[in-house]
Parts: structure tokens; C-alpha cells; sequence
């Protein structure tokens, strides 16, 4: 996603159908129910399905916190991502005004940001995030990181069509 970050977050390219449509808007839906910690829990939980070393921020917090966690790219944790998991009602965006303190947060420390939401975010919040090194993965994008991942998603069943390589053969042909 943000090549510059160390996170790789390939969100693929299937074909978005109905069915797939469908899958997403009942995902969505059931996110937006979800209470502003059980969001925070959700989205540490994929996070770490996704092979990221996570920690919590240890620190007491309120409901309006900077930084919520903390995603350890190297052992000694030289390179941290500062994760800032943010659930608004349905519809909502996220402008640049609603990521400052995130990203004050974030330049006080010399670091790099993860902010996640269910909803979206304006054009001059993606500038503010890019100017402050700050990912942003909007409602959409986490929900196929869920579904590529196997997060909260059942597999009902798996096909394989298989073809002939006929390059594959070149090698052999003597």
C-alpha cells in the first residue's frame, strides 16, 4: 500500500462480483456495530494474522488517545509503526482535521503511522497522511484485508482449475 512505510499491505486484485460484494457489505455492517474497543481488538487480531508483531499501548488511555499500539517491524524495535484504529458512525469521513493529534503523536516520536477506519477519509486527510507518514486503510480496504486474509470470513469451499504450462516443458525437450 505505502511502499515507504515497511508494511506491505497487498490487498490483490479479485474480481469483485456480486457475491464478493455482498460478502464485503455484510462484513462492513457488522464492523459498524462493533463497540470502539471491540474495533481496537479487531483490528490488533488481523494485524497479527497478517504476521505483525503487535503490541497494545500499555499506557492509560482515553477515548480520544494518539496512539493505541505499536507494530515492531525489527527485534530490537528500531523501526516502530504507531497504530491508531479509529471507528466512526456509518457514512462518517476523516478529515485532516480529525488526524492531528495522531499525527502530532506520531512526529513527536520520529515516527510512522497505521491509521485504520471503517469509514473513509477526504482528499486533504490522504495529504495530511502522506506529508506525516501516516497509512491509511479505510473501511473498504479492511475489509478485503479480512477477507484475503481468512479474518472473521469462513472458506465454504476452494477450486483449483488447472491448465497445461507449455513453456514448463521447454527445459525437458532434448
Amino acid at each position: 500500500m505505502n511502499e515507504q512505510s515497511g508494511l506491505n499491505f497487498n490487498i490483490g486484485s479479485e474480481a469483485e462480483g456480486s457475491d464478493y460484494q455482498n460478502l464485503s457489505n455484510q462484513i462492513l455492517a457488522k464492523i459498524n456495530t462493533l463497540s470502539q474497543t471491540g474495533f481496537e481488538q479487531l483490528i490488533t487480531d488481523l494485524l497479527i494474522r497478517m504476521g505483525y508483531e503487535v503490541y497494545k499501548n500499555a499506557r492509560r488511555r482515553t477515548a480520544s488517545s494518539a496512539i493505541q499500539g505499536i507494530i515492531v517491524e525489527d527485534r530490537p524495535g528500531y523501526n516502530p509503526i504507531y497504530i491508531q484504529a479509529r471507528k466512526l458512525e456509518k457514512g462518517s469521513i476523516i478529515t485532516s482535521w480529525n488526524m492531528q493529534t495522531f499525527g502530532d503523536a506520531i512526529t513527536r516520536k520520529a515516527g510512522r503511522g497505521l491509521l485504520v477506519t471503517n469509514a473513509s477519509f477526504s482528499k486533504p486527510a490522504q495529504d495530511y497522511a502522506k506529508e506525516k507518514h501516516i497509512i491509511l486503510i479505510d473501511g473498504h480496504i479492511l475489509v478485503r484485508l479480512m477477507i484475503i486474509n481468512n479474518f472473521c470470513v469462513n472458506v465454504r469451499e476452494v477450486v483449483e482449475f488447472k491448465s497445461i504450462d507449455p513453456a514448463a516443458f521447454k527445459d525437458y525437450e532434448i
